[in-house]
């Protein structure tokens, strides 16, 4: 127990408006917890679940960037919990850029005279070529080098080596042996998965009730033959370059002209994600600019001619912000990104000026922002909710907005980091659920191509109310791993009151959330009903529809009636209920709304009127 250690809860704020706010309440740590043993159950973008050697869970929070912060249920606390992952990868997961060390006996012409066995890849290496000691009775010595990889395939490993006094080569070729293995040492849950073990962990239970990772060290299962490669992020792609600052300058990509004064490193980082987003918009709207998207990228205004930015421009860049002028004469568009070094604010930015050029205009502001704030957080193969917590408590906590409060006109751009988080939240609803995500798409096109009589009442008006009932139920529950998509309401589904002694049987998947059984009950009445087969919340054990003994993977029931949910309640693999109320019956296998993502297999469920 620990009730003196105190952390002050304060809003973080990142995106497009940069600020500090006041401090909210303090909050205490009541309790710690040591794991020296454990499994991973369950891994969202911010939270993992993990089980003791008792059987024990505990669903933590981890935070991943101090300024992103942990979001608890008081508020957001800046907190970066230490995490370290090590196992061994196959080779063949290496992807060029990534700086790797091996060990090796080379030439005085810097031949390799032996096959790799061991490589080892780890943040933050630098490259250099250290020699060892010399072998005895050749005219060879063994050498440490760290190298960028420039290519892998099936006939070895090519390294980019820096220069050095033993051998002018400066890319090696290594032939790999075939019980070749990458030693992994990493900084983050990014190759973490269910199953694997928690050598050790330290816990921190606040007085809200959360529990976050305040340290964490996982080793990673074995791989077998067929496990895909891991996504790799552009901060080991690009680990080789250089992290000091530059002077002002150009530089160039498929569909990017940076005038910029920040590092090498940094500057090869924001282009591949502004590329990564900008073939993610032009896959969504089937189109894209005519034209390099031009931005400002400033790290120091000192470094820039004063008459560089125009005044407005100057203004957003000094309070660490960013702004996309845009001008239109006849059929010409120009759309010119002026930001801060921030990467989230550069690629917000973009998206502007991307819908600008290709479309003629943002549209409303309702709708400009929050694409804005869908495009720099997209990430390709992505569908799960992935932004800073502070979004999550503020959207959790706050008083709900309606949609007519939301797309009303007459807003302005740049009017609270608050009113953009209703924008994210309502367009990332209409993109990602299936009701709704065919008509958004023509939706923007025509706000944004300014088509007449096209807007959000038009196209949505006959669904209002089905669009506020799923709006509503997705602020409630969202958070970081909530998908959409999963969680889709069944509006099409006919319900039906069952007669006594008639059955209906449906197929209820885990990886969904409420589920149309199609029978209309009323008070009162009773019911039989039976779940044959099993499912799973996580990759390891199955379980039947009485789930686990915390009740996670219990089969659960909810009552919808003119657009309202019941209390949820308690079903189970089989048994008896009596309705409490009149309704459509939905039911679901429970599991956090945010860990969906990983369950798999279905029940039969059978229900029979008595």
């Amino acid at each position: 127990m620990n009730g003196k250690l105190g952390l002050q809860v304060v809003v973080l704020l990142l995106g497009p408006l940069l600020a500090t706010a006041a401090a909210q309440r303090a909050v205490r740590v009541v309790q710690q917890t040591r794991l020296d043993g454990g499994v991973v159950r369950a891994v969202s973008p911010t939270r993992i679940t993990l089980a003791d050697a008792q059987g024990n869970t505990f669903v933590c929070h981890v935070g991943t960037d101090a300024r992103r912060g942990v979001a608890l249920a008081a508020g957001v606390i800046a907190f970066e919990s230490q995490v370290r992952v090590t196992g061994q990868i196959a080779p063949r997961q290496l992807r060029p850029g990534m700086v790797v060390t091996v060990e090796a006996v080379l030439s005085r012409s810097g031949t390799p005279r032996q096959p790799l066995r061991q490589i080892t890849w780890k943040p933050k290496l630098t490259p250099e070529v250290k020699r060892l000691e010399a072998v005895a009775d050749t005219k060879t010595h063994r050498y440490r080098i760290t190298g960028a990889v420039v290519r892998n395939t099936r006939s070895g490993l090519t390294l980019q080596v820096p220069r050095n006094p033993w051998f002018r080569k400066r890319q090696l070729k290594f032939r790999l042996a075939r019980d070749a293995h990458v030693n992994l040492e990493a900084t983050d849950l990014e190759r973490v998965k269910p199953g694997d073990r928690v050598l050790q962990a330290l816990l921190w239970k606040f007085d809200t009730g959360d529990w976050v990772v305040k340290s964490i060290h996982v080793q990673l299962a074995p791989q077998d033959g067929d496990t895909a490669p891991g996504r790799t992020k552009a901060e080991d792609r690009y680990a080789r370059y250089s992290d000091a600052p530059r002077k002002p300058r150009d530089v160039r990509s498929a569909h990017f002209l940076l005038h910029t004064d920040i590092s090498e490193r940094k500057v090869r980082i924001l282009l591949d994600r502004l590329e990564t987003m900008y073939r993610l918009l032009a896959k969504y709207f089937g189109r894209r600019p005519r034209q390099p998207i031009r931005c400002f990228v400033v790290r120091d205004l000192a470094q820039w001619p004063a008459d560089t930015f125009p005044p407005e421009a100057f203004l957003k860049i000094r309070n660490r912000e960013g702004v996309t002028i845009h001008r239109t004469l006849g059929s010409q568009v120009q759309a010119i990104v002026y930001s801060c070094d921030n990467p989230e604010v550069v690629q917000h930015e973009a998206v502007h000026a991307f819908c600008a050029l290709t479309f003629g205009s943002t549209g409303p502001t309702w709708y400009a922002e929050g694409i804005a704030e869908l495009g720099h957080y997209w990430k390709p193969n992505q569908l799960a909710v992935d932004v800073p917590p502070v979004v999550i408590t503020y959207l959790k906590t706050s008083r709900p907005k309606t949609l007519a409060e939301i797309v009303a006109p007459g807003q302005i751009t740049g009017d609270s980091w608050q009113a953009y988080a209703w924008r994210w939240a309502l367009c990332y609803l209409l993109m990602h659920n299936p009701n709704y995500a065919p008509r958004f798409r023509a939706l923007g096109i025509g706000l944004m191509s300014r088509r007449p009589g096209v807007s959000f009442q038009s196209v949505y008006g006959p669904v209002a109310r089905q669009i506020s009932f799923e709006y509503d139920f997705f602020v409630k529950h969202v958070d970081n791993g909530f998908r959409a998509d999963l969680v889709a309401w069944d509006w099409k589904t006919r319900f039906r009151p069952l007669r006594i002694g008639a059955r209906r049987t449906v197929t209820v998947k885990a990886k969904a959330g409420w589920q149309a059984t199609g029978v209309k009950v009323q008070a009162g009445e009773g019911y039989r009903y039976r779940a044959a087969g099993t499912w799973k919340i996580d990759s390891l054990e199955a379980v039947t529809a009485d789930g686990r003994p915390d009740g996670q993977g219990r089969l659960v029931g909810v009552l919808f009636q003119n657009f309202q949910l019941s209390e949820p309640f308690e079903l189970g693999a089989e048994g008896t209920w009596t309705a409490p109320a009149s309704g459509q019956l939905f039911v679901r296998c429970r599991d956090a709304w945010s860990q969906l993502g990983d369950n798999s297999g279905s029940v039969v469920l059978t229900i029979e009127r008595e």
